[in-house]
């Protein structure tokens, strides 16, 4: 969803500096990509570990997520590309999810936002797996395949981040990865295929 569906990630990176600031610290945009894809729970888990934070696990996610679901309950323009690709998808008939490790409550508001909530056959979150099953893992894909009812192998995961293209091959699928203005100098390996839009990306 991040950065697929909607540009969000820089989003994610103002909010999380904010609470940071509080404190003294700040995380450089480099420091922050590498946990880009993952769980706020490990976001936050290894921030907390590496600035010594005061405060526990829980008030910071408390925080970060009422800041981020402030912002996420506002419109917000999908992607470039996006709803071409899902209105041609659906006349294929075939079946499309949310594979994301953000909580639910973001998804459901990100998805409003950007008028597609009603799009999808199912939804993952990251609520969804077990805690440490977030992507890189394999465990989303792999519940949003059995949801929809398909062999991981006979999906295509679409990502923009490498947590995320690790996570969808680990789970055998066949895996786009498409650069956005925000990740688009990141290596995308295990990538099948990388695509510069998803406008105009056809699905053979």
């Amino acid at each position: 969803m991040d950065g697929v569906l909607v540009d969000s990630e820089p989003l994610h990176f103002d909010v999380l500096n904010g609470i940071l600031a509080k404190s003294g610290h700040a995380l450089d945009r480099a420091a922050y990509e590498a946990f880009i894809g993952t769980t706020t729970e490990a976001t936050w888990a290894a921030l907390i570990q590496r600035f010594g934070l005061p405060a526990s696990l829980e008030a910071y996610l408390d925080h970060y997520n009422a800041a981020l679901l402030d912002l996420f309950q506002r419109p917000h323009p999908p992607q470039p590309g996006v709803v071409s690709l899902i209105d041609r998808l659906e006349q294929q008939r075939l079946p499309l999810g949310v594979a994301s490790s953000s909580p639910r409550l973001w998804i459901d508001a990100t998805l409003g936002s950007i008028g597609l909530a009603d799009r999808f056959a199912t939804i993952v979150s990251g609520d969804d797996v077990p805690p440490g099953q977030g992507k890189p893992a394999p465990a989303i894909y792999l519940l949003a395949a059995a949801r929809l009812g398909v062999d991981p192998a006979s999906c295509v995961a679409i990502e923009d981040s490498p947590n995320g293209v690790l996570s969808a091959h680990r789970a055998g699928m066949h895996v786009i990865g498409v650069r956005t203005p925000y990740t688009a100098h990141l290596t995308l390996d295990g990538a099948d295929q990388i695509v510069d839009s998803l406008c105009g990306l056809v699905l053979t």
